[in-house]
């Protein structure tokens, strides 16, 4: 079983792994970072360290490798028991152990477990896909002066030489106007060379004006534009004319009773809310002064008759039809 491999899973997902009986993995998470001897830029990170006080365990580690391996709990607990005690021997042997992507362990000679985190894991989910940056430096023409001074000496080393030291050799001025032809190219050439570097030069702060102005000028455009304005509108007046619509009343009552006393009648209606009949009413008192109670009232005919069929079959067969139309 391959015991680092779960326990690097778990990494990125907490901050604390423990294996039971010999220690914890906790990762601490560490910001980006810039290395000025190497240039080189680096993601956000977790760094990962060990604790070998940390034995007991908080079932993390085990319940993830039973799901993993289709065991039970007890039976994942022995793999990883034993596979624990071949890591123990191992140290005990003064060997190093590889934890593939997690680090190295080893013991020292005053028996203390000393752990090497591995350099290129990384188990901040955040940073996943992010790799070191090594950053080239930037580098510059310089001033004009430093360019006249590069050139001089660029022509100094190919023989173009300015102090006329030769004509004192120079047995007639034929030499000296030689010379003075050479000297006038490399002025030249120096000349051209700065030409075309103050119009390259030129060139990008031209470019660079142009940007501002236009930028300007898309600024200034945004400001007059008006989004919202301070000055309340005039709006027109808008008749609505409303049409109150004519809510029918019910004419068609299931009737559950009528009492002479009206206490009666109200117990009746809490008996019919407490079986589930929301609807139930009362109606007021008849030509013979009973007190009616309904299950419920309609406005259609046919839906009351359907209502009073079922409250017959199941409830009350004495329930009957009152149509009160007005």
């Amino acid at each position: 079983m391959q015991l680092e491999q779960h326990i690097a899973t778990l990494l990125f997902r907490y901050h604390c792994v423990v294996v039971p009986g010999f220690g914890a993995f906790l990762s601490h998470e560490k910001g980006a970072s810039h290395h000025q001897k190497t240039n080189t830029f680096y993601p956000p990170t977790k760094q990962i360290s060990f604790n070998a006080q940390l034995q007991v365990g908080d079932g993390v580690l085990v319940s993830h490798i039973a799901a993993a391996v289709f065991k039970t709990y007890e039976e994942t607990l022995s793999l990883v028991s034993y596979e624990v005690k071949k890591w123990q021997y191992k140290l005990a042997e003064g060997e190093n152990l590889e934890l593939d992507g997690i680090g190295v362990l080893s013991n020292s000679s005053d028996g203390k477990t000393i752990f090497t985190p591995a350099q290129n894991a990384n188990y901040l989910r955040a940073s996943f896909g992010l790799t070191a940056v090594k950053a080239s430096p930037k580098t510059s023409l310089g001033s004009n002066r430093d360019i006249q001074q590069r050139a001089a000496q660029q022509l100094q080393k190919e023989g173009v030489l300015f102090q006329l030291e030769s004509d004192k050799k120079a047995p007639n001025s034929g030499v000296r106007k030689l010379v003075w032809r050479y000297a006038a190219a490399g002025l030249i050439g120096v000349s051209g060379l700065l030409s075309t570097y103050s119009s390259y030069e030129n060139h990008l702060t031209n470019n660079s004006v142009a940007q501002q102005e236009a930028q300007q000028i898309v600024n200034k455009k945004i400001q007059e534009a008006t989004f919202f304005s301070n000055k309340p509108l005039s709006l027109s007046p808008v008749e609505i004319s409303l049409t109150k619509k004519a809510v029918p009343k019910p004419s068609y009552f299931i009737i559950a009773g009528a009492f002479r006393a009206p206490e009666n009648a109200s117990k009746k209606i809490a008996q019919l809310k407490s079986k589930g009949f929301d609807k139930a009413n009362y109606l007021g008192p008849n030509r013979w002064g009973l007190h009616q109670v309904s299950y419920a009232a309609f406005t259609e005919e046919q839906e009351a008759r359907n209502f009073l069929a079922n409250i017959q079959n199941k409830f009350a067969k004495d329930a009957w039809l009152l149509i009160q139309k007005k």
